[in-house]
């Protein structure tokens, strides 16, 4: 379901795994040989770390087979918008009319958030000569909650501001490309944890209530995986006591007491991620995909592949 969609924007709270979700359905659609631009709003350059390369530039670079990232900036944006528009010159960064620029860019009320939301609706737009589509499917590593809103709104919310002329023009198509389902999905992250758990559900509600974007998963990432039936909780629990301890620990020749401990705690975390589960679950209306912890020797490209694999079916 999310994979056959043109633009898949992956939000949720800073934190919890965003980007390596991300990059995990980058690593999906490339296997079905779609040609994917990952787009990172935040810059902060995880994507690409969880996709093995260095953090890119504005400009698309090519970072595993079939998968192109990118770094979305404000004022690139819009020296973009206005040399392919306006055939404005690009600037250097302290020219005088280059600090105007910023000033719009950040000082006038939606600007920031509509360049955002127009490069990528600008990446999915573009074409090749024969008039194919550049990529087959974009991928974006949204801002965190708090940010994330404002941009989805700024299309609609330009529309109310301009009557006419290209500028409306152009909005129109980027709120088009937004609203329609069959294009665009918004999917939402969470860890099994209080905080995570609550914004994702604020996020849902305000996105459906506030914005006309398709809302099409939530992923609960890091779950814990160890359940231990009642007979082994019962055994790993004497195992943690004394009374079993001393003698054991003989033919054993080691304290069985901190795996026992270990254990006891894995199963707690298990226990009190099915909690939060029903919770996030009772407060969506779209499918909860689970996400295994996973423990990769060296978190980036392993710990990706390791997800993408435990995505797998679930995100198709």
């Amino acid at each position: 379901m999310l994979l056959s969609r043109r633009l898949l924007l992956v939000a949720g709270k800073g934190g919890t795994g965003k980007s390596t979700i991300a990059a995990a359905l980058a690593l999906l659609a490339a296997r079905e040989d779609k040609r994917v631009l990952c787009i990172e709003v935040d810059a902060k350059g995880d994507l690409s770390h969880q996709l093995g390369a260095d953090p890119p530039g504005f400009q698309p670079r090519v970072v595993q087979p079939n998968i192109s990232v990118l770094q979305l900036k404000v004022e690139d944006s819009l020296q973009e918008y206005l040399h392919i528009y306006f055939k404005v010159p690009r600037l250097a960064r302290m020219t005088p009319l280059a600090r105007v620029f910023d000033f719009v860019a950040t000082g006038v009320p939606g600007a920031k958030d509509m360049l955002v939301i127009g490069k990528i609706a600008y990446e999915e737009k573009r074409r090749e000569a024969n008039g194919s589509p550049m990529w087959d499917m974009i991928i974006v590593d949204a801002a965190a909650t708090g940010e994330v809103l404002p941009q989805l709104r700024a299309a609609r919310a330009m529309l109310e501001l301009v009557r006419g002329g290209i500028i409306r023009g152009q909005v129109e198509w980027i709120d088009a490309m937004l609203t329609d389902p069959t294009r665009t999905l918004l999917t939402i992250c969470a860890l099994p944890e209080e905080m995570p758990v609550v914004e994702a559900i604020e996020l849902h509600d305000r996105a459906r209530a506030e914005t006309k974007i398709g809302v099409g998963a939530c992923f609960l990432n890091r779950m814990m995986p160890v359940s231990l039936s009642p007979r082994e909780e019962h055994l790993t629990e004497r195992l943690a006591g004394d009374g079993e301890r001393t003698a054991l620990a003989r033919q054993l020749g080691g304290d069985p007491r901190p795996v026992a401990e270990g254990a006891l705690l894995a199963q707690r975390f298990h226990h009190n991620g099915l909690e939060h589960a029903r919770r996030l679950r009772a407060g969506m209306s779209v499918p909860l995909i689970e996400v295994p912890l996973l423990v990769a020797p060296r978190p980036g490209l392993a710990t990706t592949r390791a997800v993408a694999a435990a995505l797998e079916g679930a995100a198709a």
